[in-house]
């Protein structure tokens, strides 16, 4: 956002699966997107309450992934796992 250059929107693709490399793709998911969040206030914490929202009651195990700019999912996925992946997001 203009002036704003700490304020992102995520795209999140959940209830899906990732096919087998070469050529991954995420298939049978649904998007959401969460607009105005605050990379200096956004924790691994953030994107669990993202998924509440979206309906999962924290009972399952969660693995978050993002993509890099510019990349396909075989060589430019990466693990979001903890507030340093995070970090290395922004």
């Amino acid at each position: 956002m203009d002036g704003y250059p700490n304020i992102f929107s995520i795209e999140l693709h959940h209830g899906g699966s990732f096919t087998k490399f070469p050529n991954i793709r995420y298939i049978n998911g649904q998007v959401r997107y969460f607009d105005v969040v605050d990379i200096d206030e956004f924790y691994v914490h953030e994107l669990d309450l993202m998924m509440r929202e979206l309906g999962y009651d924290g009972t399952e195990i969660m693995y978050y992934h993002f993509r890099l700019p510019n990349e396909g999912f075989d060589f430019g996925l990466r693990a979001l796992s903890n507030d340093d992946d995070v970090r290395n997001l922004s």
